[in-house]
């Protein structure tokens, strides 16, 4: 693929890796329109999450013995995440996917001209969750994923890439028939992942998933055990919620309709809190439930944020790398 033939804006991501502690020389993407944005501040961007959560578990690896050679990425995007697992892990195979073949082009290019110096053989598939790589017969060592949680309404615009980044048509995961009480919390995208990660993940290989810590704990434990994963954490964050506005319109709908209450926090105070204490964000030396019952008191529901939002007061929210176990 040439470059030159991907229309898009050119976006320095360097801070970002050497945020995370990354060693790289300077890391230029070409960003699409679909492609979910790079935001300037490193705190706001996922992607700096994963490259942290990354370095992290690839420690425990190391530490635990297994040899990862193959790894599989779902929902790549702008590749900033696949750049990141790369350049730590250094696999054999990289295989990716993308529900949008447009947007994987792009990819492709952005991976490539990143990642070059590396014998890296990188595989491009198009389709939802993990279900391209089991048609096509791979098997990888893990899989890692950061899926949009809310149901598309129809009223989105899943060209752009703020929505498809928080938008998933429902068809997609409705299939998997994930149990109501996931669907409630909105977490039936991640129980189709989560299912379908099983079908290509080798026997005691992992399964990751990014979360957004907006639910009870308790049903995140349970999610894990009922597709049959071995749960743990692998570090826990906290970031201001961006593309806001949709956000909160999407997680208060699910509050009327469903009568559950979503986990945010004022951002301002919470920050100041856990600098108080001392928090390094993100870390793997605080559990999820330990930093959440910390944020309690600047606790707000969906409900609650969309009108501080109203007001301009930021809220933001808990981040999380979890991972599955096979066995």
């Amino acid at each position: 693929m040439n470059l030159a033939r991907i229309e898009g804006k050119t976006v320095d991501v360097t801070p970002l890796f050497e945020k995370a502690g990354i060693p790289t020389d300077s890391v230029v993407i070409v960003e699409t329109e679909g492609m979910y944005p790079y935001k300037e501040k490193v705190e706001d961007n996922w992607a700096y999450y994963t490259a942290v959560g990354m370095k992290e578990l690839k420690r425990r690896c190391d530490e635990e013995g297994k040899i990862i050679q193959d790894i599989g990425i779902v929902g790549i995007c702008s590749g900033v995440e696949g750049i990141a697992v790369a350049k730590i892990f250094r696999p054999k195979r990289l295989v990716v996917t993308d529900v949008d073949a447009g947007i994987l082009q792009g990819t492709m290019v952005n991976l490539r001209r990143t990642t070059h110096r590396q014998a890296t053989e990188m595989i491009p598939l198009v389709g939802s969750f993990c279900e391209p790589m089991e048609d096509a017969g791979y098997t990888v060592d893990f899989v890692h994923a950061n899926i949009p949680n809310l149901p598309a309404t129809g009223e989105e615009d899943l060209s752009k890439g703020a929505e498809k980044g928080t938008f998933l048509p429902a068809m997609l995961y409705e299939k998997y028939n994930p149990p109501q009480k996931y669907v409630a919390w909105a977490l039936g995208a991640q129980f189709a992942y989560l299912r379908s990660a099983r079908q290509v993940v080798r026997s005691g290989g992992s399964v990751i998933t990014e979360l957004g810590g907006r639910v009870p704990f308790s049903i995140i434990r349970q999610l894990f055990s009922d597709v049959g994963l071995e749960f743990s954490e692998v570090i826990v964050g906290f970031k201001e919620q961006t593309e806001a506005l949709i956000d909160f319109l999407g997680y208060s709908r699910f509050e009327r309709e469903f009568g559950v209450s979503f986990d945010f926090y004022l951002y301002n105070e919470s920050q100041e809190l856990l600098r108080q204490k001392g928090v390094r964000n993100p870390s793997p030396d605080v559990a999820g439930e330990e930093l959440k019952e910390m944020l309690e008191r600047y606790r707000v529901s969906a409900g609650e944020a969309l009108e501080l939002h109203d007001k301009g007061i930021p809220v933001g929210h808990t981040v999380h790398v979890f991972r599955g176990i096979t066995y």
